[in-house]
């Protein structure tokens, strides 16, 4: 009897011992498929097990809106119904914090000032400047990190870290692999946005990519031309040169280099070129793309899709989820989680589903060639090929995919080349 004691034991202990092991396994593998970071902490960074917060993925049809750091930067996921939510921090206000050993990180909302963050926090206004090496305490944006330290004592550290991120990041963007290109046959159903959802890319690359004459109806058995990485193809042109490339694109030269395989910086006029991480909406700023603007000054008439401030204008602007500048190619409308998102026009809806960075999306197709976006929702409220009237409803706000906060992401596109939506809503 006492043998079978034992041996029940064993076989409990080793069944205990699998289960954690398989389940520990499979959070970390939906965390990495969901673009999640799973912290594990190092006792030499003078962490405990105590004093760190991880994420979780959950099931997403009722989660709470959240953030966090996002793989290769951005978010792809394969299942609609799942999206990160950030852990409840020992019971604090302010959902878009991590707590570290030294230092905590904090995602500043819409409204928030350094004062209100210094008295908040206990943190004096310096050491948070320090720490972060801010020039002006009045310049800090809704959707930055702030990385405020414990103490005065942990200000160095804490600026140490930053510094080691800021050159991290660069390093990551000075490198990109060589550009491969893939022949993708359509099939039946399939739209770009749908295309660059399935291989992790924003759409802006399918569209630099490609000179596809309608934007909107693919061939099924022709062949889109498929990078490997972010980014568009230009024809160079008298004049260019890889440094002012770089400094309109606002990428960086050695990544240039690198895709193109380039032995030197002398480019050959008429060839092309690869700019990795480019977006094609920079294309419409140097002008060749005005008449496109022009166009939809002339066909004013959309009617705004959701009630709220505009929190984020289109065009160029800080990148607001690390270094650099990037091309907002819509207006950021912020508003409640869970208000009603309404078409701007009537038209036909061609993506309703997750599309990467930008989360639960909509994209309605409009005649003469228009779309619109309505992105980062927190519900859909119809389906793909649904013919919908202006007025209405076909989302909800929320803050999935890429985001700051709960707001509506709002794109207008001619011929799929993103426009000044400003220009086009009355």
């Amino acid at each position: 009897m006492k043998n079978i004691g034992k041996k029940k034991k064993t076989f409990l202990l080793v069944t205990l011992v699998i289960t954690l092991v398989l389940s520990y396994s499979c959070v970390n593998y939906a965390a990495e498929q969901a673009g999640a970071v799973w912290y594990i902490p190092n006792p030499d960074h003078g962490f405990d097990s105590e004093a760190y917060s991880g994420y979780v993925v959950v099931d997403a049809i009722d989660a709470i809106d959240a953030i966090g750091p996002l793989r290769n930067g951005s978010l792809s996921m394969m299942n609609d119904d799942v999206e990160m939510m950030e852990e409840e921090l020992d019971g604090e206000q302010h959902a878009n914090q991590e707590v570290f050993g030294d230092w905590r990180l904090l995602i500043v909302n819409s409204g928030e000032t350094l004062s209100k963050i210094s008295e908040a926090y206990g943190v004096s206004i310096e050491n948070i400047m320090k720490a972060n090496e801010l020039t002006d305490q009045h310049r800090i944006r809704e959707g930055q990190a702030l990385y405020l330290p414990n103490s005065a004592e942990t200000v160095e550290v804490t600026l140490q870290h930053v510094r080691n991120l800021k050159n991290a990041e660069i390093a990551r963007l000075k490198q990109a692999p060589p550009i491969e290109l893939t022949d993708y046959v359509v099939q039946n159903g399939d739209t770009l946005w749908k295309i660059a959802n399935e291989f992790n890319l924003d759409v802006n690359s399918i569209f630099g990519t490609n000179k596809l004459p309608n934007w909107d109806l693919l061939k099924v058995g022709s062949a889109v031309k498929v990078p490997n990485q972010d980014g568009i193809f230009i024809t160079v042109r008298q004049g260019h040169t890889l440094e002012g490339l770089a400094k309109e694109y606002s990428i960086y030269q050695e990544a240039i280099i690198s895709a193109n395989r380039l032995s030197g910086t002398t480019l050959t006029q008429g060839s092309e070129l690869f700019l990795p991480g480019a977006r094609v909406a920079a294309i419409i700023e140097s002008g060749s793309g005005r008449s496109a603007t022009s166009s939809v000054t002339a066909r004013r008439g959309f009617g705004w899709p959701v009630v709220g401030k505009i929190s984020s204008p289109y065009g160029w602007r800080r990148n607001p989820f690390g270094s650099g500048r990037d091309f907002h190619t819509g207006i950021d409308v912020r508003a409640p989680r869970g208000r009603t998102i309404v078409a701007a026009s009537a038209g036909r809806v061609v993506h309703s589903g997750w599309m990467g960075g930008y989360g639960r999306t909509v994209v309605i197709s409009h005649p003469g060639g228009i779309t619109t976006l309505y992105a980062h929702c927190n519900r859909l409220l119809v389906n793909v090929g649904a013919n919908v009237n202006r007025g209405q409803a076909i989302a909800q706000v929320g803050s999935t995919g890429r985001s700051t906060g709960n707001h509506l992401h709002f794109e207008v596109r001619v011929g799929g080349k993103p426009v000044n939506p400003i220009q086009y809503l009355r």
